[in-house]
C-alpha cells in the first residue's frame, strides 16, 4: 500500500542526490578544507534531520498532531544547536 508517507520518503530520497552535489559545490565555493570526518559529520547531521522530519510527520499522520508538532519543535531546537556546532567545526579549517 502506497501512502503519502511512502511518497514523501521517496521524494526525500530523490532529493538527496542534488543535496550531496550542492554540498560539494558549497564546500568548494567557501574554500572549506573538508576531510573525511567532516563529511561524515555533515552526512550524520543531514540524515538526522531527515529522520526527525519523518518521525514528526509520522506522528501527525498517525493521528497525534500535538505530539508531532511538539516533537518537530523539540527536534528543530536540537538541529539548530547541532548545526551551529557543525558550522563552527567546518569553518575552523577554512582557507583564506
Amino acid at each position: 500500500m502506497i501512502t503519502k508517507l511512502v511518497i514523501f520518503a521517496f521524494l526525500i530520497g530523490l532529493l538527496t542526490v542534488p543535496v550531496i552535489i550542492g554540498a560539494i559545490a558549497w564546500a568548494k565555493d567557501l574554500s572549506l578544507k573538508m576531510t573525511w570526518w567532516k563529511w561524515l559529520l555533515t552526512a550524520i547531521w543531514y540524515f538526522l534531520l531527515l529522520f526527525f522530519i519523518l518521525a514528526g510527520f509520522t506522528f501527525i499522520g498517525e493521528g497525534e498532531p500535538s505530539a508531532g508538532l511538539k516533537a518537530l519543535l523539540f527536534e528543530l531546537i536540537i538541529m539548530v544547536i547541532l548545526g551551529a556546532g557543525l558550522v563552527r567545526i567546518l569553518l575552523t579549517g577554512r582557507k583564506t
